[in-house]
């Protein structure tokens, strides 16, 4: 067998880790259609850093840290732009083919009380609830471990208050 070229290991990279991806994108943006622009954005942005990437952190930690670059420039620029209504595949009865960015009702709900959290905070929540340790939070955010531990313990106390007000 020859050696792998950098596209083929990349695209090997990208099927690993695109649950990961998948979640940053659903956590920061509401709509289906922005979730997939985002995650496209976020692979075009992963492909131009692979090359330079020299494995001395984890592949994980890599693509958290190039993914919310991505998606923080992204808030950054949308608060600069004047508001539009967002677009509704219900208004024109579109349905969407791929499934892969729906989410379930739980799963939902959870997004929808994380999404008022500010934007440090949803990232250090996504990244508690893909089971990174407080350490590697730490270093993906560049927080210290105690920040990390203690914002964590507020975010956990405010999501479950944001949770029950969602309780019929």
């Amino acid at each position: 067998m020859g050696k792998t070229t950098l596209q083929e290991e990349f695209v090997k990279l990208m099927a690993n880790h695109q649950k990961l991806v998948h979640s940053l994108c659903s956590l920061y943006f509401a709509q289906y259609e922005d979730r997939k622009d985002m995650f496209q954005e976020i692979v075009l942005q992963l492909w131009k850093a692979y090359p330079s990437f020299n494995h001395q952190s984890k592949v994980s930690t890599w693509i958290y840290r190039i993914s919310l670059n991505t998606v923080f420039a992204k808030l950054r620029k949308e608060k600069l732009r004047p508001k539009n209504e967002p677009y509704s595949d219900d208004a024109y009865q579109i349905s969407a083919a791929e499934h892969s960015l729906e989410l379930t009702q739980a799963t939902d709900e959870l997004y929808q009380a994380i999404a008022q959290l500010g934007d440090v905070d949803k990232a250090i929540m996504m990244l508690y609830l893909e089971e990174h340790s407080y350490e590697e939070i730490a270093g993906i955010l560049n927080l210290s471990r105690t920040n990390v531990s203690t914002r964590i313990n507020r975010i956990k106390t405010k999501l479950e208050k944001l949770l029950k007000s969602q309780l019929p």
